[in-house]
C-alpha cells in the first residue's frame, strides 16, 4: 500500500469535507531536490494529493524554504512541510545523516531555534516521532480527518463510514468491543 505513490489517496472528494489548500505546484521544486525522500517529493509536486487530505482543525501545507540543522541527532536535518491552524504545531522530516527519514512534531517553530536559543535539552522534550515515514503520516493525518468528518461533522453510523475510515476505526472498535 505504501509504495511512494499515495494510490490510496486518489478518489472522489467529498463536498462536505474541509480539504487542505494544495501545494502550488509552480513552487521551486528544485528546493525538493537532492537528500529529500522520493514519497516527500512526489507528494509536495502534485497538488492533486496535497489538495486531497481534510484538516478538521484548519491545517496547512508549508512549502519547504530548507531545512535547517536539528537541535537533535547529530547531523540530522528538519524540515518543517505541515503547521496547525495556530502555529501551535509543527511536523517535519526529520531527516537522518545515512538518508532515512522520519516524521516528528512539535510545538516550537525550529527554522529559528537557534537564534532563539532553544537547546537540546528542550528539543528532546518537544519533538515527538509521529511516523516512521512521510507516507504512512500522510495516510494516517488523512484518514484521521477524514474520520473526524464522518464521525463527528456528519454524525454517521458505523454502517455508513467509508471503508478506509471502516478499516482504520476496526483497531479501536474491536479494544472497545474486547475490553
Amino acid at each position: 500500500m505504501f509504495d511512494g505513490r499515495f494510490a490510496w489517496l486518489a478518489g472522489a472528494r467529498d463536498p462536505r469535507v474541509a480539504y487542505m489548500r494544495p501545494i502550488d505546484a509552480r513552487a521551486d521544486k528544485a528546493l525538493l531536490g537532492a537528500g529529500l525522500p522520493d514519497p516527500f517529493v512526489e507528494f509536495m509536486g502534485r497538488p492533486e494529493l496535497s489538495g486531497a487530505v481534510p484538516s478538521c482543525t484548519a491545517c496547512w501545507w508549508q512549502w519547504p524554504a530548507r531545512p535547517v540543522p536539528s537541535p537533535v541527532g547529530a547531523g540530522a536535518r528538519l524540515l518543517r512541510f505541515l503547521n496547525d491552524q495556530q502555529d501551535c504545531l509543527f511536523w517535519y522530516l526529520y531527516l537522518e545523516p545515512d538518508g532515512g527519514h522520519r516524521v516528528l512534531a512539535g510545538g516550537i517553530n525550529y527554522d529559528t531555534w537557534a537564534e532563539d536559543g532553544i537547546d537540546e535539552t528542550d528539543a528532546a522534550g518537544d519533538l515527538v516521532e509521529v511516523a516512521p515515514d512521510f507516507e504512512r503520516f500522510v495516510y494516517r493525518f488523512w484518514v484521521e480527518n477524514l474520520a473526524w468528518f464522518e464521525v463527528v461533522g456528519q454524525e454517521r453510523d458505523w454502517d455508513d463510514l467509508s471503508p478506509p475510515v471502516q478499516d482504520y476505526l476496526a483497531h479501536y472498535r474491536a479494544a472497545a468491543v474486547g475490553s
